[in-house]
Formats: structure tokens, sequence, C-alpha cells
């Protein structure tokens, strides 16, 4: 019986909490910083035979008129065409093209204003493969602040 009563208590004793100060509450959580804005440059590589599609939202460091350069560069010995589509409200590629450049093996660029507004400029790169032969490139779209014309 002493065994019982002595097996009790320590079982007892095992499953009660121990004494001591209350539990702290915890910290709260504070809000996550905004994630950074991606300001570019904007990459792409392709390798195929056919047209290639690239999406990207283009962003300023502030909202306004931009000067937009495309550099693209191929393994193709005619070259290829690489455009920008600016991309409307529903979510479709506009017909207009805001640049392009015929891409060769030393690389080509062109420039082209656009206007930037806060929320980004969502565009899509088309590699225009129209002769449907297998060819690597790839380009880099940079935005910098136009320059404002002289009085």
């Amino acid at each position: 019986m002493r065994l019982v009563m002595l097996a009790l208590l320590f079982t007892t004793a095992a499953c009660s909490p121990a004494a001591g100060p209350p539990a702290e509450e915890p910290a709260p959580v504070e809000a996550a910083a905004p994630a950074s804005v991606d300001l570019g440059p904007y990459t792409n590589s392709w390798d195929a035979a056919e047209f290639s599609h690239f999406r990207h939202t283009l962003q300023a460091s502030a909202p306004g008129a931009q000067t937009l350069t495309l550099q693209a560069q191929t393994d193709s010995p005619g070259g290829e065409t690489v455009a920008v589509y600016p991309i409307g409200p529903d979510g479709e590629r506009r017909t207009v093209r805001i640049v392009f450049v015929i891409a060769d093996g030393d690389g080509t660029s062109e420039d082209a204003t656009v206007d930037v507004p806060a929320e980004g400029l969502p565009v899509e790169v088309i590699v225009e493969n129209a002769g449907g032969r297998r060819h690597a490139g790839n380009y880099t779209i940079t935005l910098t602040p136009a320059a404002t014309p002289a009085p």
C-alpha cells in the first residue's frame, strides 16, 4: 500500500507544472516591409525554333518619361527581330511596338521614350523567329530618366 501511495504521489508531482513567473505575452507581429521594386535591368534568353514570348512590368524610380533601351544579341546569322509591345489593361498585347531591334552576333540596341506610370508599365517581349530555325540569344531592357528638352 505504501508503494502505491508513493507511486501516486510521484506521478502527481511529475504532472504538475512547475511554479514560476507568469508567461510573457508574445511580442506583436510587425507588418512586413513592402517588397522592393524591381528597377531592372530586365533580361531573358531564348533557344528556340519558334517565336518566344516574355512578360515584364517595367518600373521606374519615379513615374514619368523614361528612356527605354533594348539591347539584344543572337547566334542567328541573318538576325532575329526582338520587339517590345505594351500590354493593355485587359492583359492583351497591343499591336504597336514600343521599340524593336534586329539582333545579330555583335548585339544591337535601340532607344525609345516611354511614359511609365507609378504602378509600372506591363510589356511583352517577342523574339519574332519567322524562319523556324533554332537560334539562341538574349536581351536586356533598361530604363533611365528621359532627358528634359532645353528651353
